[in-house]
């Protein structure tokens, strides 16, 4: 079988998988909702809530998207803040094709039209923001899992495995650099150096992502407040909010074939929230409850993140970055690069 014959088999399989976790969770939560006989008409949603929630997962991505553009800068793509968020966010339409490995083809392409820039660093800088953002996601959910009630204290205060994970990036980091220097010796002085971003930098990228996740909790707080009139307010349940949302988020990152986690996020979620409301409500009426909470958050990012996409690509196009030198001049380019600008 030829490599493109492949790639379009597991295009199909990943389509089939996606489609068959899409089918799964929509069942068991149709499933919920019916055995609860849980009323949807009744049902009040406050939309005053839902706007700031929208608002929030705008902010919190903003603080990964500049990590990402601070990764850009560190490699030597002098590209301008805006430019960097303006391919982050539009990329974020390529989470939802099966693989989510179109997140980073259409940053490369939109920052080699925009700026020029050459698409190794931008997609290593793409990956290395993505497993920084998803790895204090990870530490973040393990470590609040006692405050959800899922797991055992036992079981859920074991922050090692998590630990580890977080720390991913900044190992991944240095024998990057390792590598870089070995590589590096054998293609010669003239040759493109591999991108390899400093360790403190990665280190830096799990503050960036620790506090995007943070405004993703209280994202999740003020969704809650929306459909529970008699909710605790945010204040006393965000430790909850917060470990719920993050494990979930990290969750729909690793199902790679959940396109932008749909269904994955959403089950993981309903399952660390149905615990809150059965005190209250019962079992069965408090997992009904969880599930619309999960699908309502899934909603307002949604149309939050394509309005916003929508304009930024279609409205807002950043200044022509200049054509540099060695475009002109392709005997200047290391010979890696020549065929590039051919």
């Amino acid at each position: 079988m030829t490599p493109e014959k492949r790639k379009k088999l597991w295009l199909v399989v990943k389509s089939v998988l996606a489609v068959a976790i899409l089918i799964g969770v929509a069942g068991y939560f149709a499933k919920i909702l019916n055995d609860s006989q849980f009323d949807l008409s009744r049902l009040t949603v406050r939309f005053e809530y839902l706007v700031p929630a929208g608002l929030l997962y705008l902010l919190a991505h903003c603080f990964w998207g500049s990590f990402w553009v601070r990764l850009l800068h560190g490699q030597g793509i002098r590209v301008s803040w805006f430019a960097g968020m303006r391919a982050y966010f539009v990329s974020q339409f390529g989470k939802y094709v099966p693989g989510k490995a179109w997140v980073v083809l259409m940053r490369v392409g939109m920052l080699r039209h925009d700026a020029h820039a050459h698409p190794i660093p931008v997609a290593v800088t793409a990956v290395y923001e993505t497993l920084c953002s998803m790895a204090a996601g990870a530490l973040i959910g393990v470590l609040l899992l006692p405050r959800l009630g899922v797991l055992p204290v036992e079981v859920s205060s074991q922050a090692s495995a998590l630990i580890a994970m977080a720390a991913f990036p900044v190992v991944l980091g240095v024998l990057n650099k390792l590598a870089a220097r070995v590589v590096a010796k054998r293609r010669g002085p003239d040759a493109r150096p591999l991108p390899a971003p400093s360790v403190f930098l990665l280190a830096q990228g799990l503050l960036h992502g620790a506090c995007g996740h943070c405004l993703l909790g209280l994202s999740l707080g003020l969704t809650i407040q929306a459909v529970v009139p008699d909710a605790a307010p945010v204040v006393e349940t965000y430790p909850a909010d917060l470990g719920a949302n993050a494990i979930s988020y990290v969750a729909g990152f690793l199902v790679v074939v959940a396109p932008g986690g749909l269904g994955a996020r959403e089950f993981v979620l309903a399952t660390a929230l149905a615990p809150r409301f059965a005190g209250t409500l019962g079992k069965e009426p408090a997992a009904a409850l969880a599930v619309v909470v999960a699908l309502l958050l899934r909603l307002a990012w949604t149309v939050a993140e394509v309005v916003l996409a929508a304009v930024l690509y279609f409205c807002f196009h950043p200044p022509a970055a200049p054509i540099p030198h060695h475009t002109h001049h392709p005997e200047l380019l290391p010979p890696d690069e020549r065929d590039l600008h051919a």
